[in-house]
């Protein structure tokens, strides 16, 4: 008796099909990598995690001494210290988990080629593991915010401090978004990577990072806020600094584009997490 077959086997690669859930089943997997990332980024360091404080003191320091001292930028009347730390730590947040997920498949093939789990798990264990580094160095922001706090008048907090985790939740997803987009690209295109490490550069001075929003062109000031890190660093500073308004329509703007972007990569990456295997 000749048997028909009525079904069949295949890879799950609707556009999508995200399956998070399957997250959740690997946590013990993600916190390990987490613990990895850590751990490594530091092992035979002479000052260990000495650094996590140290890397962003002396980046505030050389931007002081330059863009304050020698370019004479403003700070709005910001002490320099207070108003440049903001603007690196979140900058560099940012930068260390691009740059943490964009080679994904091309750092872990070797790892992915072998055994099976979700691949999103090390893009994910990037990000978490540079959340962790930037709690630590907001401790040291925070240490220095309260002694002017207490010993001067230069600072005037208010309640937009408690939209701080939504301001590094932004960062991260942004982050995030790119990344994954970029990981695709990059698996594919090898010499992707020189246009970007050089474009990112550039994208740190499109950020208020060195300087206010204020000293922008009006010409270019729409232009400017597009990018969504601008309300992100703009919206740390009023919180702590000021006593003004936030820009909630670019802070709405900068929501929609995230979520649009992380959207995208994130189907672009579990569509796409088979077949890059085969060119890697």
């Amino acid at each position: 008796m000749q048997t028909e077959w009525n079904w069949k086997i295949e890879a799950k690669t609707r556009w999508f099909h995200w399956n998070l859930k399957e997250l959740w089943q690997y946590k013990d997997l993600l916190n390990r990598f987490v613990r990895r990332d850590l751990i490594a980024n530091y092992q035979q360091t002479v000052l260990g995690p000495f650094w996590i404080f140290l890397q962003p003191v002396l980046t505030t320091i050389v931007y002081w001494v330059i863009f304050g001292k020698v370019a004479g930028i403003s700070t709005d009347g910001i002490p320099p210290v207070l108003f440049y730390l903001p603007g690196v730590i979140v900058w560099a947040y940012f930068s260390d988990c691009l740059n943490g997920t964009m080679y994904t498949f091309l750092q872990n093939s070797a790892l992915f080629s072998k055994v099976y789990f979700p691949r999103l798990i090390i893009p994910l264990s990037a990000i978490f593991s540079h959340t962790v580094r930037m709690l630590v160095q907001l401790l040291l922001f925070t240490s220095l915010y309260l002694f002017y706090l207490i010993f001067t008048n230069a600072v005037h907090p208010n309640l937009y401090i408690l939209l701080l985790p939504f301001f590094l939740l932004l960062t991260a997803a942004f982050s995030l978004g790119a990344g994954l987009i970029i990981s695709v690209m990059t698996a594919r295109y090898r010499d992707l990577d020189y246009a970007l490490q050089f474009l990112l550069r550039l994208f740190m001075f499109a950020s208020p990072v060195v300087y206010p929003t204020s000293i922008v062109p009006d010409k270019y000031r729409f232009i400017f806020w597009l990018n969504p890190l601008t309300p992100i660093i703009e919206s740390f500073r009023t919180a702590f600094f000021t006593t003004g308004p936030l820009h909630y329509k670019y802070l709405l703007l900068t929501l929609f584009s995230i979520t649009a972007l992380l959207t995208t990569g994130l189907t672009l990456f579990k569509k796409r997490e088979l077949n890059v295997m085969d060119i890697v």
